[in-house]
């Protein structure tokens, strides 16, 4: 199914936001020039505008024109801090779903590629925007409702050359894979907000208007290095986020 056009102009100034072409508190081109800029109409052009503006990305002035809005900086709340490394961990990187034992979380075939590192993940791994990173992707289903979009992100300088860069499963897992490599993985950080969707992620879960999207970062470490950041994507209607510590009777579990 084609894209509609309103669509398509927002997701390409959307672009030129997140590759910093478009910076923070920068005036986008008026209207008339948009117009000429996409072959589009005044109406779509205003349609476009106001999808970012509906995903926070631009704000409105009236009389001046519309602008990249500077992005917040949260707060951070601290819900705990565990100095133990689990005594049990995954070889899998995806959170599991535990709430419905009588459904099958699915997801879909990796896709690995690589990519330029945006700003937000060259902060986590300490490496510079637009620095090469491998990343692995997944999209997650229970049942027919999509619930979870996955990407990890590995710097170019530790997967380069080994079965990161591979499409498929990685058999023991990639913290498995990264120990083998020299980076034992030491401890992570988790950081969970909520923020409106952009367009892949709105066609994705299928969302109304209005509808947020909940992003857990999680950076894990080496001694002296991130060495992966995964960021997990779920809807924010359908999804809630379960954090246990310490020893909770077995009855009080989720799932």
């Amino acid at each position: 199914m084609a894209q509609a056009k309103y669509q398509e102009i927002a997701d390409r100034l959307r672009d030129q936001i997140d590759n910093g072409t478009l910076q923070p508190g920068e005036r986008l081109p008026s209207e008339p020039d948009l117009v000429r800029q996409f072959d589009a109409s005044r109406n779509t052009v205003r349609l476009a505008l106001a999808l970012l503006t509906n995903q926070g990305l631009v704000v409105t002035r009236q009389g001046l024109g519309t602008f990249v809005n500077e992005p917040a900086k949260p707060f951070t709340a601290l819900l705990s801090r565990v100095t133990m490394q689990p005594t049990a961990q995954s070889t899998s990187t995806i959170l599991p779903e535990v709430s419905n034992a009588q459904a099958e979380a699915e997801t879909s075939r990796q896709v690995v590629e690589k990519s330029p590192a945006s700003a937000s993940v060259a902060e986590k791994l300490e490496i510079e925007p637009g620095d090469l990173v491998v990343v692995r992707r997944r999209h997650g289903a229970i049942g027919a409702i999509p619930w979870m979009m996955m990407a990890s992100y590995f710097p170019l300088d530790i997967a380069a050359g080994t079965p990161l860069e591979q499409a498929g499963d990685i058999a023991e897992g990639s913290i498995k894979l990264l120990a083998d490599l020299g980076y034992a993985q030491v401890g992570f950080v988790d950081e969970i907000g909520a923020r409106m969707p952009n367009s892949r992620e709105f066609a994705f879960f299928a969302l109304t208007t209005g509808t947020p999207v909940i992003v857990v970062n999680r950076t894990a470490y080496a001694r002296d290095r991130p060495i992966r950041m995964t960021r997990y994507t779920y809807r924010g209607d359908r999804v809630r986020l379960s954090h246990e510590v310490g020893g909770i009777p077995p009855r009080y579990h989720n799932g």
